[in-house]
């Protein structure tokens, strides 16, 4: 089992410094100008996927199954944003697992009061993809409730893709 607690805070910090370094450096890698912004966006968060994949290799974080993958991706989203995404390990199966959060690191920020509730959830929306993508390509996840939509909290299937 994975929780933040046993993860020694230098490591903590290491895990978060990489993921986030990457993610200044593939910003600073898109063309000024006239960009894309959805393509700029998701090749952001592609990397930052890539980055929390490696730091889970080197980590040897387990992420086989979809109770595997709640865990191993809790530990990283609270490392990286905070304990408002801490979440109690809620079911947990092999092929499907689910998240559910009653805070928000993202949604309630208020020093980006200037965001509406459906750009927190684009941007949450890619950071989940493209983080379980690259943990185990062979899950998938769907945001079934989500406060930015004004459900009274979050809640995240991880599934075994079919076929």
């Amino acid at each position: 089992m994975v929780r933040v607690k046993d993860i020694p805070e230098g490591m903590r910090w290491r895990m978060a410094t990489r993921v986030l370094t990457r993610l200044v450096v593939a910003l600073g890698r898109a063309p000024p100008g006239n960009r894309d912004l959805s393509r700029c966006t998701e090749q952001l968060f592609a990397e930052m996927g890539d980055e929390i994949r490696l730091v889970a290799d080197r980590y040897s974080m387990p992420r086989e199954h979809a109770a595997d993958l709640v865990q191993t991706m809790g530990a990283v989203s609270v490392i990286l944003f905070g304990p408002a995404f801490e979440t109690r390990f809620i079911e947990g199966f092999p092929d499907e697992a689910v998240i559910r959060l009653t805070e928000c690191a993202l949604f309630r920020d208020e020093r980006a009061p200037d965001i509406p509730p459906s750009g927190v959830h684009a941007v949450c929306t890619a950071y989940v993809r493209h983080a379980i993508d690259a943990l185990n390509p062979a899950f998938g996840i769907t945001i079934t409730r989500s406060m930015c939509c004004g459900d009274p909290f979050c809640e995240m299937v991880i599934t075994r893709k079919r076929g």
